[in-house]
């Protein structure tokens, strides 16, 4: 290779940090929209007067909306604590290679 040719810049593979933690901020955010949604769902679904009085004598069942909403925003928690990590990971490996 000759002095005037520039060398080709380094390729970012699908698992590199950088990426990584992009592509996981963008689906906390989106589990965390939906989380929202689920959660204003499941709240007009919510069980009232004498129905939420028998719902929690557990004479009668809860909506299904209502207990998926609790799996939906434990996904969100989880993802949003993974890209925080992966933010921390590659905001610490930057500073580790100054």
């Amino acid at each position: 290779m000759s002095v005037t040719e520039a060398a080709a810049p380094a390729r970012m593979g699908p698992l590199h940090p950088k990426r990584l933690a992009k592509m996981t901020a963008a689906i906390a955010g989106l589990t965390c929209s939906l989380s929202v949604l689920a959660g204003v769902i499941a709240a007009r679904a919510a069980p009232h007067g004498l129905r939420g009085i028998a719902v929690s004598l557990h004479l009668a069942h809860q909506p299904l909306m209502v207990k998926v909403a609790a799996g939906i925003t434990t996904v969100a928690v989880i993802t949003a604590a993974a890209s925080g990590l992966l933010h921390f990971y590659t905001w610490w490996k930057e500073h580790e290679l100054d």
